[in-house]
């Protein structure tokens, strides 16, 4: 019986790879992008995207309402796309959801340009 020959493995997720690639070769055939919607004025979907326009939130400091994880919710049915991250604040037992919109996602994008919110 023959040993198998040592073999000896490289590891190439280490090694930097180029990325050369275009965005797309044919950015007609793309669908479209849907702006998300923007809620009615007044309402408390409107008031906690007004308040995440101005930047991050989080239900310890959003004093606005006591649902912010519900607004949120509602916004991302309408089209919206957030970042969220769990924080830990002075006096909270447990983590707690930070939300920040997100900028770079084409419908959220399309929609701060529409209203030149961006």
């Amino acid at each position: 019986m023959r040993s198998a020959h040592t073999t000896e493995v490289t590891v190439s997720a280490l090694e930097p790879r180029p990325n050369n690639t275009a965005n797309d070769l044919f950015p007609d055939t793309l669908p479209p992008v849907t702006p998300a919607l923007w809620p009615t004025r007044g309402t408390r979907a409107d008031e906690a995207l007004q308040a995440l326009l101005q930047g991050p939130q989080n239900q310890a400091d959003y004093w606005i309402g006591w649902r912010l994880a519900a607004y949120v919710q509602s916004l991302e049915d309408d089209g919206w796309h957030f970042i969220t991250r769990d924080i830990i604040k002075p006096g909270c037992r447990r983590p707690i959801k930070e939300y920040r919109l997100d900028r770079a996602d084409p419908g959220t994008s399309a929609a701060l340009i529409a209203r030149g919110a961006a």
